[in-house]
């Protein structure tokens, strides 16, 4: 996908002799406002994910700006709750079943693990992408986001109500809740954290979905440990969307849920958990 604005997260590339890549991170929380964020917040994971994995691949040559691709799986393990901000990682590749996966772990200061993500993708090399996206939307997104009852802001953990993406849950013969991003909550400078392009709900924002489900579902913060999300359909912009969930196991404090639009499933979500103290 064209590269959403010209600021690079890491820098100092360096390729070594198995192909792989290091590389330093930015600091710099002005210029990347999530790095206010606990370095294990799946805002932050999910978002130096998909930094370091596209500035990576334009010092190696293989991503192209102007050629369209999208995340169809990722997983994440995180380091202690106590780690520092990212201040390295390394970066590499490997092909599986004919397909490309990429492999990125991080690392503070100290140089404890922050976290270790690996994951592939799909590239657009022969489709319109923007006439597809065009024809796509024009099914599900409506003229305007009809109205939405969040869930507070304490329930989902979050610092502002703009920031809450989800319903409150219902409790039934299943688990499940609604949930509403749009251009006005979704990505900055509205929600003082998320980026993106803004064709499309993107892997940060269901990463988010994530962790308010959890929190919703526990009814008490959580702290992300490890996950995985798969994508088979985007989620549009300014249309509601349903979540339930599919398993819980208390005993591994782990929850599965799906993530569904317009009649399609789009995004299954696993994440393992701890209790904040």
């Amino acid at each position: 996908m064209p590269r959403p604005f010209s600021d690079v997260y890491t820098f100092n590339h360096k390729r070594l002799a198995n192909q792989s890549v290091t590389f330093d991170c930015s600091q710099d929380a002005d210029v990347w406002p999530w790095l206010r964020l606990s370095p294990i917040h799946p805002i932050l994971v999910q978002t130096i994910n998909f930094w370091a994995s596209i500035d990576s691949g334009e010092f190696l040559g293989t991503f192209d700006p102007e050629v369209w691709t999208a995340l169809t799986e990722v997983d994440w393990t995180c380091g202690a709750s106590s780690v520092g901000l990212p201040a390295r990682g390394i970066y590499r590749t490997e092909q599986q079943e004919n397909r490309s996966r990429y492999h990125l772990e991080f690392f503070d200061a100290s140089d404890l693990s922050v976290a270790r993500m690996s994951g592939r993708g799909v590239t657009f090399r022969t489709r319109n992408f923007e006439n597809w996206r065009d024809e796509a939307k024009e099914k599900i997104v409506k003229p305007a986001p009809p109205p939405f009852d969040y869930a507070s802001k304490e329930a989902v953990g979050v610092a502002t109500p703009s920031e809450s993406f989800l319903a409150e849950l219902t409790r039934a013969e299943t688990v499940s809740t609604s949930g509403l991003i749009t251009k006005a909550n979704g990505l900055r400078p509205a929600h003082p954290y998320i980026g993106g392009s803004g064709d499309h709900v993107n892997s940060t924002h269901m990463g988010e979905v994530g962790r308010q489900f959890g929190a919703l579902l526990l009814e008490r913060p959580l702290i992300n440990r490890s996950g995985e999300m798969v994508f088979s359909h985007y989620v549009e912009l300014g249309t509601p969307f349903d979540v339930e969930l599919l398993a819980h196991d208390e005993g591994e404090q782990i929850f599965s849920l799906i993530a569904r639009q317009a009649g399609r499933d789009c995004t299954r979500i696993t994440m393992q958990y701890a209790f904040a103290d």
